[in-house]
């Protein structure tokens, strides 16, 4: 099988870099300052970029509409690589995917005291950062006291990500798959991803039907993630309502029958699976990563811990490459 690319290079620009201010108040919880990095009282942050230069991309529905048949795009889980410097959900992972060209990135959103609304995986602060105690009983002045650890447990200088700053980010750069975590507002979150004119470059991530059909009231248009084992799964969603066209078919680890496989690109629903359920530790162990390719047969997507190593493997390139770009050309 022929290798694989992304033509993300060719639909987005070079990122030109800006400032955000974040004003860093007092705080109500306590954070301990990693020694050689920016102190607590710092009150600029250079972590986002403005919209010069940036061309607009195509949404995440038609990108893969126009995707070769036998390719899968990567993102990366938790929004960063294993064993990298970058912390889980924070911008600078984000720039740093974007700078390796790996065009999808999974997020989780949470939702702060105060109502902010933050990027982070968990429901307390212990594991990824120097806080400790629920996120929610944090306001955003004081999780701007915090660092965010790697994931190897190091403390980094890097802060905890606003939502809205994410967005503002990734917008014509990457693809967001949203995750919300149990504090936040679905509502609000959208909205949030509404105003940030966002909507078209997001799957939002449901575990439930009930979920999905609330996230697909809420947002009729947008790319949609659900659970597929197996073909009946279909008839669920037929049944609530939900076209078929908004689909995207989580299969975990699965495995993806060919059956299963044929049944949803009958449908033309992109198939997305997961790595990070052993597959990707095996490979690291091994050191040979060409194994991704035969991986790759089913998915469109493929979710991994380590998005630095796979996604030179699944380039797209050649005729494919040409053609997904031509395809790209005539549905704008």
């Amino acid at each position: 099988m022929a290798s694989k690319k992304t033509m993300l290079g060719d639909t987005i620009t070079l990122l030109a870099l800006s400032t955000v201010f974040v004003g860093l108040l007092s705080s109500c919880q306590a954070a301990n300052t990693p020694p050689n990095t920016v102190k607590v009282n710092d009150k600029a942050r250079n972590i986002a970029s403005n919209s010069i230069n940036i061309k607009p991309i195509p949404s995440v529905l038609t990108l893969f509409a126009c995707k070769p048949g036998d390719a899968a795009f990567v993102a990366a889980h938790r929004s960063t690589h294993k064993g990298s410097k970058f912390p889980e959900n924070a911008i600078e992972g984000l720039q740093a995917l974007y700078n390796n060209s790996v065009p999808f990135a999974v997020i989780n959103v949470a939702r702060l005291t105060d109502g902010t609304q933050i990027v982070f995986h968990d429901d307390t602060w212990d594991r990824g950062s120097t806080g400790t105690g629920p996120i929610t009983a944090t306001d955003w002045p004081a999780s701007q006291l915090l660092f965010l650890k790697d994931t190897n447990g190091e403390i980094t200088s890097y802060r905890p990500s606003a939502f809205a700053d994410v967005l503002a980010f990734a917008k014509d750069k990457l693809y967001l798959e949203v995750d919300f975590n149990p504090s936040v507002d679905e509502a609000k979150v959208i909205d949030s991803i509404r105003i940030a004119n966002m909507l078209d470059q997001v799957i939002l991530i449901s575990y439930t039907a009930e979920q999905a059909l609330r996230l697909h009231k809420l947002a009729p248009k947008a790319a949609l993630s659900v659970g597929v084992n197996n073909p009946s799964d279909l008839k669920v969603y037929q049944q609530l309502g939900i076209p078929a066209e908004v689909l995207t078919a989580w299969t975990g680890a699965g495995p993806i029958t060919d059956k299963l496989a044929k049944v949803l690109r009958t449908s033309k629903i992109p198939i997305l699976a997961g790595s990070f359920f052993g597959f990707d530790d095996k490979l690291q162990t091994s050191g040979n990563f060409t194994p991704y390719i035969d991986y790759a047969v089913h998915p469109d997507l493929i979710v991994t811990d380590y998005a630095f190593d796979v996604q030179p493997v699944l380039e797209i390139t050649g005729d494919a490459k040409t053609n997904m770009q031509n395809c790209l050309k005539e549905r704008r």
